[in-house]
């Protein structure tokens, strides 16, 4: 049960010993659900071969989304950049999708980085203060929780 887009707090949605194509799928629909609810149309591609998982309308402007289901670990989330299976890895590049939705399922909580950010390695989105308080190049989870406007 997805109970909307912003669970109530103490919802888990932690899926131990479930496959990681599952965890995506369950990201995607639960991403989709919340654009929907901020009043877009979603579209998934057919297929397992785009470099986003769905795409949002609205307003007759179209935006591909990559999901990610990302778990908490130091507080912090780390989105990597990069697709793999069995046979590659494949980085991604600013062209190949517009946000990037990724699903704390610890928290429930739903984050959209603009593709603008896209790096070669991993986005590290805080979720608590950093021990040392830095402050420059720290991107903190909750800047991100709205769908950014192009």
């Amino acid at each position: 049960m997805v109970g909307g887009s912003n669970p109530p707090a103490g919802s888990i949605y932690i899926m131990v010993g479930i496959n990681k194509k599952l965890k995506g799928d369950t990201a995607e629909l639960i991403v989709a659900a919340k654009f929907i609810a901020d009043g877009f149309r979603v579209l998934f591609p057919y297929g397992e071969n785009s470099r986003y998982d769905l795409v949002a309308e609205k307003n007759g402007k179209f935006f591909r989304v990559q999901v990610k289901y990302v778990t908490p670990k130091n507080g912090a989330l780390e989105v990597n950049c990069r697709s793999s299976n069995n046979w590659s890895v494949i980085h991604y590049s600013k062209e190949d999708f517009d946000i990037i939705g990724v699903f704390d399922p610890i928290h429930g909580k739903i984050y959209f980085i603009p593709s603008k950010m896209v790096n070669n390695s991993t986005i590290r989105l805080r979720l608590e203060k950093s021990r040392n308080n830095q402050k420059k190049y720290v991107h903190y989870a909750e800047d991100y929780s709205k769908i950014p406007t192009f």
